[in-house]
């Protein structure tokens, strides 16, 4: 990913992040610039004295003093005391033999304070210290740098000069200070702006531009050629040595007005030159003057016209770069424009063409060489290159691993901040993964922008130049920031279409695997979308509202089929309306379709659909494979549970023989007892009669005993009634009454006060309590006589329910099988086949109940099952 961070970038609107980078140069650049100071301040000091004609030691032009002052302004304050101390030897080289050291030495020091007192005035006026491009910058120069500097500086030089050499203090004074004013105007600019500017001015100028600067550069010579011809043919221009001066404005002012304030200093500087060596040689038209007064005189006119001509100039560079930057503000408010209305109306399919389309676009406007927009891939955790650009000539963008090639640089955008460089050595030390990576690509400046839409980063943009560096104000990297929006904005448009997309894809794909008939309904029953499930049911015929496709009225198609006499049709109808309200949550319906035993079972479901539309799913499913399964294992449960009650009885023969044996014994003694009576004369008829009594007594109870017998060991369907629970678990007591005499098992009843009745079958029930109450009695067999006894209670909960419990002293249950032992062939007992409790469960589970079992707390476990009640509880 091409981006890193600057130094100050705006990251989010009304935010500015401050990043941490190394501004330090390198030591060959500090090396390098500290050696080209100490060459130009000795030239510079060798044609100052060149130019000390006056009889005062101060030369009318001192070049050295503007070379150190910009060299301050376009360096950092921590190097100063280097490029100070490089100018050192120069100066100590570039004095005269003659002159004494000291006074060499403490001459540069008035020349450094000069100079520091420029760059630090001027620092403290100007915004923009190595900048002359507006009329606050170029004010703040002048009274800086020309006015204060020489001003405070010119007192010590005197004082020294006129100390060491006898010369007149406010003659060295006066000379000083105009001289180093002129330097200051002419030279300083120039040098700031050549260094600067004049680089990119060459390299981006037309050929008609270059033309009109060397124009621009020779005119001075030719007029002051003319000037010259003028004075020796003209007393006119002799008397007035003013004149020629003024014939060179027009220079002046061409240069002020189409180059600015670095071709002003430039033509000014040219003209200062020719006028300075053509006093110096005593050429016209200064030959009819004083040397000194002429120089004064023409000190003061130069510096009286370039003042304002400089001015001018940063007055009319400021207008140009006003308008320029508003035309550029235009373009691209009208490019942000046409680039905002470009993703509105364009579907998901053609969002490629036009991010390529504007990232081309986007690039060509700002000039750059390279406009990259990555995504970044939640599932894997990485910035992919999703669309990218590059200008003619510049090789493609080369495959990289943005998590290992940039480790630094992704939590900067993730963290959503506008990061960038305008050269690889303002990257922070902890980057060099990244410089390495910027530097084999060969990016000379980048800028990204971080892509954020819905609260999270979808992306990055990045802005690349591999030809030339780039600087990123902030304004420009404000406006890029509104590009990013609408990227983003477009970007999350296009993941939001491809979302939905790929969702009516994954529901039409879901729709047609189904085997059901399904069909989607509105809030008011009509049909919007079926499968192929649905339709080829309405074309075979299928059940009601299948013939009913797209459009219709899926409501309407069940009262049509209630009307014509299908049951089943009206409560769809209902608890499908139900299920559109919302005052149901869902629906679902079985039914027999088509003739009796050669007809299909449907299930029928009706399932809201969340959203503010509304509306709900319909689906038809085929069950009758399940139906006749169902039904097979129904009949399988009854054979088994029917087997299991006759080896149940099996158990119970020697208790049921000791049940049947006390009438019939009773029979046959009351019987032999009246045969006697019969025999006696008189007969005793009364006792007979008694007698007779008694024997219809014991039939009856014999006949109890094998009429229950006969119920719980019948064959046959299930038949529902209404059963009062506790006479139900009172006959079952008694019919293993005996068995637990014979166990030595006391049974005992704790039954609700309060008449619990549910509707189920008796024989089931039954059997549900014989198999609890006979396991409880196996569990005591190793328990001693006193822990023997269960107890059966029922009470009436809340649900409303009956709820059983059968408690036990035995043994328990280990630890962990209290689910266990209701599974199918799971059993404790040597010879037990592990299937009494799962028909157990089972009988509980088809009549609507829950069965379970616990330990006790002492000793035993209580096995529990509850089963609705026919009505609510009574108080």
């Amino acid at each position: 990913m091409e981006a890193v961070t600057s130094r100050r970038l705006s990251s989010l609107p009304g935010r500015r992040v401050t990043t941490n980078r190394s501004v330090l140069p390198s030591t060959v650049r500090i090396a390098g610039t500290a050696l080209l100071v100490a060459v130009v301040y000795y030239l510079g000091a060798r044609v100052g004295e060149q130019l000390r004609f006056l009889p005062v030691t101060t030369s009318v032009m001192w070049p050295p003093n503007a070379i150190l002052t910009a060299t301050l302004l376009l360096t950092r304050p921590r190097w100063w005391g280097i490029y100070l101390l490089a100018a050192f030897p120069a100066h100590l080289l570039g004095q005269p033999a003659a002159r004494p050291s000291t006074l060499a030495m403490a001459l540069f020091v008035t020349n450094c304070s000069e100079a520091l007192i420029a760059a630090l005035t001027v620092r403290s006026l100007s915004d923009a210290p190595g900048r002359f491009d507006t009329l606050r910058r170029m004010a703040a120069f002048i009274v800086g740098a020309v006015l204060v500097a020489p001003f405070v500086s010119s007192f010590g030089d005197a004082a020294l000069v006129a100390s060491f050499k006898g010369e007149p203090y406010w003659l060295v004074w006066r000379t000083r200070f105009f001289s180093n004013m002129l330097t200051e105007l002419t030279l300083v600019p120039a040098i700031v702006v050549a260094i600067t500017q004049g680089l990119t001015w060459l390299q981006h100028a037309s050929l008609r531009r270059r033309l009109e600067a060397v124009g621009l550069a020779l005119l001075p010579f030719g007029m002051w050629s003319l000037v010259m011809l003028a004075v020796e043919h003209s007393s006119a221009f002799r008397a007035s040595p003013g004149v020629p001066l003024a014939l060179l404005l027009p220079a002046l002012s061409w240069a002020a007005v189409r180059f600015g304030p670095g071709g002003t200093s430039v033509s000014l500087l040219t003209t200062v030159l020719l006028v300075v060596w053509s006093g110096s040689h005593g050429s016209a038209p200064f030959s009819t003057i004083q040397l000194a007064e002429g120089i004064l005189a023409l000190q003061i006119f130069l510096i009286a016209v370039g003042i304002p001509l400089l001015l001018l100039a940063a007055v009319i560079d400021e207008r140009q770069r006003a308008q320029h930057a508003l035309r550029e503000r235009l373009s691209f408010e009208e490019l942000l424009s046409h680039l905002s209305g470009a993703f509105v109306h364009v579907p998901a399919r053609a969002m490629d063409a036009a991010f390529e389309s504007w990232l081309r676009q986007l690039g060509e406007f700002l000039g750059l060489d390279r406009v990259t927009l990555y995504r970044f891939s939640r599932e894997l955790g990485e910035f992919i290159v999703a669309y990218s650009w590059s200008g003619p000539g510049v090789a493609p963008i080369s495959r990289v691993s943005v998590i290992r090639d940039f480790p630094w640089l992704v939590p900067q955008i993730l963290r959503e901040q506008s990061v960038g460089f305008s050269r690889l050595d303002e990257l922070p030390l902890e980057a060099a993964r990244e410089a390495e990576t910027f530097r084999r690509r060969g990016v000379r400046s980048n800028l990204a922008i971080p892509l954020v839409a819905g609260g999270r980063v979808l992306g990055s943009l990045a802005f690349v130049t591999v030809t030339s560096e780039r600087e990123w104000p902030d304004e420009l990297v404000q406006r890029l920031q509104l590009v990013g929006e609408v990227f983003a904005n477009a970007l999350a448009q296009k993941e939001a279409e491809e979302a939905l997309r790929s969702s009516e894809e994954m529901k039409s794909a879901i729709l047609a695997s189904l085997a059901s008939g399904v069909a989607v309904l509105d809030r008011h029953g009509r049909i919007v979308e079926v499968n192929d499930h649905w339709a080829r049911s309405a074309r075979d015929g299928g059940v009601f509202g299948a013939e009913v496709g797209v459009d219709g009225s899926f409501l309407g198609a069940c009262w049509k089929a209630a009307l014509d006499g299908v049951a089943v049709a009206r409560e769809a109808m209902i608890g499908t309306e139900s299920v559109l309200n919302g005052s149901r949550t869902g629906f679902a319906l079985e039914y027999a379709w088509g003739a009796p035993g050669a007809g299909r079972w449907l299930a029928l479901s009706v399932v809201p659909l969340k959203g503010p539309d509304g509306g709900a799913v319909v689906s038809h499913t085929d069950v009758t494979e399940r139906k006749h399964a169902e039904m097979d294992a129904q009949r399988s449960r009854q054979e088994l549970a029917h087997f299991t009650r006759v080896s149940t009885m099996g158990e119970l023969t020697a208790s049921l023989a000791h049940e049947l044996n006390q009438p019939l014994t009773g029979i046959l003694a009351n019987a032999q007892a009246a045969q006697r009576f019969l025999d006696a004369r008189p007969p005793d008829l009364g006792e007979i009669r008694a007698i007779l009594s008694d024997i219809v007594d014991d039939d009856k109870r014999a006949g109890e005993v094998i009429q229950r017998l006969r119920e719980f060991l019948r064959k046959g369907e299930s038949a529902l009634s209404l059963l009062d629970v506790n006479v139900l678990v009172r006959d079952v007591a008694k019919l293993v009454s005996s068995d637990a005499l014979i166990r030595n098992i006391t049974i005992s009843l704790d039954l609700a006060g309060e008449t619990p009745t549910v509707n189920a079958d008796r024989v089931q029930l039954q059997q549900l309590v014989l198999n609890l109450l006979l396991n409880a009695m196996e569990a005591m067999t190793e328990s001693g006589r006193e822990h023997r006894r269960v107890i059966v209670h029922t009470r009436l909960t809340e649900a409303p329910a009956v709820h059983v419990a059968i408690e036990d002293g035995g043994t328990g249950l280990r630890p962990g099988t209290e689910d266990l032992v209701f599974e199918p062939f799971y059993t404790t007992k040597q010879s037990g086949m592990g299937m009494g409790l799962s028909i157990a469960r089972s009988i509980v589970e088809a009549h609507g109940g829950a069965i379970w079992a616990a330990n006790n707390g002492t000793r035993g476990a209580t096995f529990h099952f509850t089963v609705p009640l026919t009505r609510a509880k009574t108080p």
